[in-house]
């Protein structure tokens, strides 16, 4: 059909190369929705396509912001359905599953949802499609919260540092703990004092299962780097991490499991910046799934002296009366900060834990 006809030229299927562009309207009959395909004509292909419909404070469909996590995405397919997929580890395939496949399809019943996952033992995403981005996201987050909740029962695997180590602070601890022993409080023992070589700040812990998750934690530091880190501390510039002053994680000083040593730079703006660049980091792997988010500021501290060193399930308890007044603003040294690792937990014997990846700040 020649131009000016007034009718749509459509696409010639005998003669049109690669795919056909379809779109999918909702039709609204009798109470019931149906969703109707059409091919894309050429004079349809110059205005701007748009899947989402126009906004409805009344449409059941939509998100509340609040409902939902900002870190994955629900797509609208031309089959007129939405859909989010996602990875989870094989071994956690089957906590989706269920007994014979009970717990999946109660879910599915639930959530109005088709849900497709690899089978058990199996690497692969788990696919959800719905008719609205509701009935996905729900499934989504019960989803989550299921392997989640599986992996909160595993042991911590790694987690994100940025090592407090130097001869000035090594030397200081020593003394630190020397002068505590000559004449220990009610519950101190050798046992309890942190391996020098290994002190750190810890921004956030993480439950890696496979290669894949690992994976993905190296990516989220890398991406953290360099959308916000880099821009906050330029390399080449060296800035100093001072440990200095002493608190306890409780309101008794009498019955304490945890002593640490407080993190800062002495330049209050570069202070402030390090807050950022841990806060942010802990951010980042709240969003990708791979960490829980528990406070909202990340505590800039290094432990010193912990019960759960002595590797008894019974819960001690120590006097830190008389070591918070001795040593309450006891200046410990500091050291370069020079880069952050994503450390792997139980390493290094007598030096510093292994890391999975590092970047470089200085």
């Amino acid at each position: 059909m020649s131009p000016g006809t007034g009718c749509k030229e459509v696409p010639d299927f005998f003669k049109e190369k690669g795919a056909i562009q379809t779109t999918t309207k909702q039709i609204c009959f009798d109470q019931n929705i149906y969703w109707m395909s059409s091919v894309v004509t050429k004079d349809d292909a110059i205005q701007k396509q748009t899947y989402l419909k126009p906004y409805d404070d009344n449409e059941g469909g939509l998100l509340d912001c609040g409902e939902i996590e900002d870190n994955y995405d629900i797509v609208l397919t031309k089959s007129g359905k939405f859909m989010s997929s996602f990875y989870v580890p094989s071994s956690l395939i089957s906590h989706i599953i269920g007994a014979k496949g009970s717990k999946l399809h109660g879910l599915q019943r639930a959530t109005n949802t088709l849900i497709k996952v690899p089978k058990a033992n199996e690497k692969g995403v788990v696919k959800i499609t719905g008719d609205t981005e509701r009935k996905v996201a729900s499934a989504r987050t019960q989803i989550s919260m299921i392997v989640m909740q599986r992996k909160e029962k595993l042991p911590i695997t790694h987690f994100i540092s940025i090592p407090i180590v130097s001869d000035g602070i090594k030397h200081k601890l020593k003394e630190f703990q020397d002068d505590i022993l000559s004449d220990p409080p009610t519950g101190v023992t050798r046992s309890l004092f942190q391996n020098p070589e290994k002190l750190h700040l810890t921004i956030c812990t993480l439950i890696l299962v496979d290669e894949e998750e690992l994976k993905a934690a190296k990516q989220v530091l890398t991406s953290c780097y360099e959308e916000v880190i880099a821009n906050l501390f330029q390399k080449g510039t060296a800035h100093r991490i001072h440990l200095k002053g002493i608190e306890i994680m409780n309101d008794d000083p009498s019955s304490v499991q945890v002593l640490y040593g407080n993190v800062l730079i002495e330049e209050a703006e570069q202070h402030d910046k390090l807050q950022v660049i841990a806060d942010k980091i802990s951010e980042y792997y709240y969003k990708s799934g791979l960490a829980k988010k528990q406070y909202e500021k990340v505590k800039l501290h290094v432990t010193l002296m912990n019960t759960s060193f002595q590797g008894t399930e019974e819960k001690q308890t120590f006097d830190a009366t008389g070591i918070l007044q001795k040593y309450k603003n006891y200046s410990f040294g500091s050291v370069d900060f020079k880069d952050i690792h994503l450390s792997v937990r139980f390493t290094g014997k007598n030096e510093y834990y292994d890391a999975a990846a590092i970047v470089n700040i200085f």
